[in-house]
């Protein structure tokens, strides 16, 4: 007799979901008190519940495209607007202009990355490359930097960087750059058992040191899409110089 399934309701991935809105939200009205590394501290913890919601999804088989949908727009409020609203008063308002276009910058590019995940999901179960930067790891980067900047300066002193890192993230999130998601520890794999140590090692160091330890882990993760990218057209030419080669030689 097949034993007996718990079933799970349907919107338990939506709650999780709302969790990161809820955060995300949180972050603004922190913002406008005047509460920044708070606010930046919510939007971190918007983070966390963006990575559980899909999990649970998957683990529960509760996916749907609302779900998808709803993810993407509470992804726009937490990790696009709520990350501008709460560095635009430190740094952005005093270039004037320059400053509002480097906002309006970030939140196009993170609404064109959404639309496009969006617009070019393939499977609600499985777990694709993302094209460009995602935008939990753009918004993280805005806030975890606020965060580290405080914990090393006390002050605003690398804050006057803050307008070339938002352009950069702006250009990495509507690029093609690939960006692996977690690999599936049930795979067995070397990769995911090397990828799952890193990630305890990340976690062991955000327990101790969070304000010190997300933004160099995220940064880590920019580079290392960077770094991918220019490996695997350094090998995809070298394939083609060879292919060329032996046709010549044939």
């Amino acid at each position: 007799m097949p034993p007996h399934k718990i079933k799970t309701p349907p919107f338990l991935p939506s709650i999780f979901t709302s969790g990161n809105l809820f955060c995300g939200l949180l972050a603004i009205i922190e913002a406008f008190n005047g509460n920044y590394y708070r606010g930046a501290w919510l939007i971190i913890l918007a983070g966390f519940f963006d990575s559980i919601d899909g999990m649970v999804a998957r683990l529960t088989h509760q996916y749907s495209r609302f779900g998808a949908e709803l993810d993407s727009l509470s992804d726009l409020i937490s990790f696009v607007l709520a990350p501008m609203i709460l560095i635009y008063p430190l740094t952005l308002k005093s270039l004037g202009i320059w400053g509002n276009l480097t906002a309006f910058v970030f939140v196009v590019a993170g609404a064109i990355r959404l639309a496009r995940f969006n617009a070019n999901l393939k499977s609600l179960t499985e777990k694709e490359i993302f094209h460009g930067l995602p935008t939990p790891a753009a918004g993280g980067a805005v806030a975890s930097f606020l965060l580290f900047n405080n914990a090393v300066y006390y002050d605003l002193t690398m804050l006057r960087f803050i307008p070339l890192v938002i352009i950069l993230l702006s250009i990495l999130m509507v690029s093609n750059i690939e960006y692996p998601p977690i690999p599936k520890l049930a795979a067995g794999s070397l990769k995911s058992y090397l990828v799952y140590a890193g990630f305890l090692l990340a976690l062991i160091g955000i327990i101790m040191k969070p304000n010190l330890t997300i933004f160099p882990i995220l940064t880590g993760y920019i580079v290392f899409g960077l770094i991918w990218r220019v490996y695997k057209s350094s090998h995809i030419e070298r394939w083609k110089n060879k292919r060329r080669k032996n046709v010549a030689d044939s």
